[in-house]
């Protein structure tokens, strides 16, 4: 019985406090939360043309699309600076340097032959392979396939024998072979600021390297009918 007299009177004063009023500072009331709205900026907006059937995505921060139709064929230009309407060139050049456009021509039965030449010669290189002539050198990318279009990536610039101003570009070239339907999607460097010394080359490279996600982000999304 003395071995139990204390655990009881242990279990008495935990009931006893336990059950007794706590004190403890007095709370200071939470200032007032107030609540805002978040609104997501929109990463993409959508272009389309239900006359011939194309859609893509452009970055919402691009400028465009700058639209012009004629005798069958669409234009669509969209740039990281501002595009203007085809022909009609500004009045005072852009003081952006070092800026991306990107032009979508849809033929619809394209009847000239143009492009046949090079898209011959891309079927007969591999991946990375070139073929060049006195003015232009044209670097073959990749096959790219959509649909019932047929084509390649490639890139074109100067021959290592040509003495015209630089250029350099990003090309998509799509054929479908039944309807003669002609797509074709050219990204290029713009106003470009090559410094002296600079290989112009490499400048050019650079500016199409920071904007070939973009590039392949419209093609990715590109709806063809």
């Amino acid at each position: 019985m003395k071995k139990t007299l204390p655990l009881i009177l242990f279990l008495i004063v935990f009931i006893i406090s336990a059950c007794a009023p706590q004190m403890s500072a007095p709370l200071t009331p939470l200032p007032a939360v107030t609540q805002v709205p978040v609104t997501e900026a929109p990463t993409a907006k959508l272009y389309a043309n239900s006359e011939f059937g194309l859609g893509f995505q452009i970055p919402a921060s691009w400028f465009g699309p700058e639209e012009y139709v004629s005798e069958g064929t669409l234009r669509v230009e969209v740039g990281s600076d501002k595009v203007y309407p085809y022909g009609e060139p500004p009045e005072q050049p852009s003081d952006v340097k070092n800026s991306y456009n990107i032009v979508i021509q849809y033929t619809k039965n394209n009847q000239n032959q143009y492009w046949k030449a090079t898209l011959e010669s891309l079927l007969g290189l591999r991946d990375g392979e070139s073929f060049s002539d006195a003015r232009s050198m044209v670097i073959r990318v990749r096959q790219f396939d959509l649909g019932r279009f047929k084509g390649f990536e490639y890139i074109t610039t100067l021959s290592e024998t040509a003495q015209t101003d630089p250029f350099y570009s990003r090309s998509v070239i799509l054929f479908d072979g039944q309807s003669n339907d002609l797509v074709t999607i050219l990204g290029q460097p713009v106003n470009v600021q090559v410094n002296e010394g600079a290989n112009w080359r490499q400048v050019y490279q650079v500016i199409d390297d920071a904007n070939l996600t973009v590039f392949h982000e419209i093609l990715g999304s590109l709806t063809l009918e």
